[in-house]
């Protein structure tokens, strides 16, 4: 069934009732409401995007079309210096809750973030955190936009397949039932894009990014992604994974 937005409205509604009774897992946070579609205007770029090196990209439905490669990369990360590196084991990952949002109070959006690693914001709704070796990275936009999954997954593809060394190794296309109380009910339905490209500063590159929406509701609600190298391709699903089922959003 498709929602028209004021049914989206109504929904939130009820989803913000049922999180006042058993509020939000983040101390002293407001509860949660899903977003009607198109509420920023803007969809920053998300993701380590190949081609650039500049700010994220807007206004362009998560192409990244500014630029972020790397997100996170340091000069001078060498391919022989990262192929050193034991591969991220999903095991030994610890996550923590994070939030981030309005300048005035830094809410907005909650989600469950590897533990050890630095935040920088990037804009009001999106997020980069990076592991201390420069190696992995998560990237979080919390816009929500118009445009449907479908839409975005298929103009990433488009804005990455002649980058060189791009290979498409899976396009899923899934469901999560959201984990945060505060999203009791809740499902996400969303596209992941699992590839891989060549960096010529840290190698080889493996992304999982992934567009996702609310319930039935067509529309994108936030989109995720986490870069490292090949040999960490389960780590990086299981920390999209774990992001995905506990975000949400707050008013």
């Amino acid at each position: 069934m498709n929602l028209s937005r004021s049914a989206l409205a109504a929904a939130a509604g009820a989803v913000l009732l049922a999180a006042v009774t058993v509020g939000c897992t983040a101390a002293g946070a407001p509860a949660a409401v899903p977003p009607a579609a198109g509420d920023s205007g803007a969809t920053p770029g998300t993701g380590e995007t190949p081609g650039g090196t500049g700010t994220s990209g807007t206004g362009t439905g998560g192409t990244g079309t500014g630029g972020t490669l790397g997100s996170g990369a340091t000069p001078g990360t060498t391919p022989e210096a990262a192929g050193q590196v034991p591969a991220l084991a999903a095991e030994r990952v610890s996550y923590v809750q994070r939030n981030w949002g309005d300048p005035k109070t830094e809410m907005g959006i909650v989600i469950q973030a590897p533990k050890d690693w630095s935040m920088a914001k990037l804009s009001t709704f999106e997020v980069r955190f990076s592991s201390a070796n420069k190696l992995w990275n998560l990237r979080v936009n919390g816009w929500a936009t118009d445009d449907p999954v479908k839409t975005l997954a298929d103009r990433k593809y488009r804005s990455v397949q002649s980058v060189p060394g791009f290979q498409l190794i899976s396009r899923v296309n899934g469901s999560t039932k959201a984990t945060n109380p505060a999203f009791s009910g809740v499902v996400f339905h969303h596209t992941t894009l699992t590839y891989s490209y060549l960096e010529p500063a840290r190698g080889q590159r493996l992304v999982v990014e992934r567009f996702v929406a609310f319930n039935d509701q067509p529309h994108t609600l936030f989109q995720l992604s986490a870069g490292g190298r090949p040999q960490d391709a389960a780590a990086l699903k299981a920390i999209t994974d774990k992001a995905t089922a506990d975000f949400i959003r707050l008013p």
